[in-house]
């Protein structure tokens, strides 16, 4: 009868942390959903805004992972260059329309983004352009 018990309180134990993990998973799952987009004027490169979904540290800052996608990919980034953003004051738990309020500028050296809290980023063309 005890080794019952124990094999009981062993399988119930095992199936919370099962479920537990799977809760974690669920909510920590990347979405990457597109939230802007911005196509150069030679129609091949784009930069997107990426939302991978909630962060794994979301208690302690934001509860997005942004990331800026630079590549030929428009609809579905994949390979590409990829870069974090960091935390914008004014800017993260907003809507699309504030990433599209972000100024773009495409240049033979690279692509410029200013966004609507005045913080620039500027990529060079060599990240994201050529191939491996």
């Amino acid at each position: 009868m005890r080794g019952r018990g124990w094999l009981a309180a062993l399988v119930g134990g095992l199936a919370g942390f099962l479920l537990a993990c799977a809760l974690l998973f669920s909510l920590l799952a990347p979405r990457r959903q597109v939230v802007a987009r911005w196509d150069a004027p030679d129609g091949i490169h784009h930069a997107l805004i990426v939302d991978d979904g909630p962060s794994p540290t979301a208690l302690f800052g934001s509860v997005h992972r942004w990331r800026l996608y630079l590549g030929r990919d428009a609809e579905e980034p994949s390979y590409g260059h990829y870069v974090s953003l960091p935390e914008l004051p004014d800017l993260y738990g907003q809507d699309e329309a504030t990433w599209q309020d972000s100024r773009v500028n495409w240049t033979s050296a690279g692509v410029r983004l200013t966004f609507p809290t005045g913080h620039e980023l500027f990529v060079p063309a060599r990240a994201y352009t050529g191939g491996r």
